[in-house]
């Protein structure tokens, strides 16, 4: 995990810490178990066993995690 600061499109890396050897589809992993636990606290419904919701819920963590590793480089 890195945190970085970006103003006027400089990158500017604040700090680095983690297991190095975590992958995407570990990060894709932890967001879906956030976003789970997130709706459950807000709609009181569990989606953990409903399939065919955590693999939409899985593709939609996965576009979002592409698409800022694209907004970073484009930047």
């Amino acid at each position: 995990m890195s945190i970085m600061t970006i103003e006027d499109g400089n990158f500017t890396v604040k700090a680095v810490d983690g297991d190095t050897h975590l992958g995407g589809e570990d990060f894709d992993r932890r967001l879906v178990e956030y976003l789970m636990k997130d709706f459950k606290r807000k709609h009181k419904k569990d989606i953990s066993k409903d399939k065919k919701a955590l693999s939409k819920l899985r593709i939609q963590c996965e576009l979002v995690k592409r698409r800022l590793s694209l907004e970073k480089a484009v930047k």
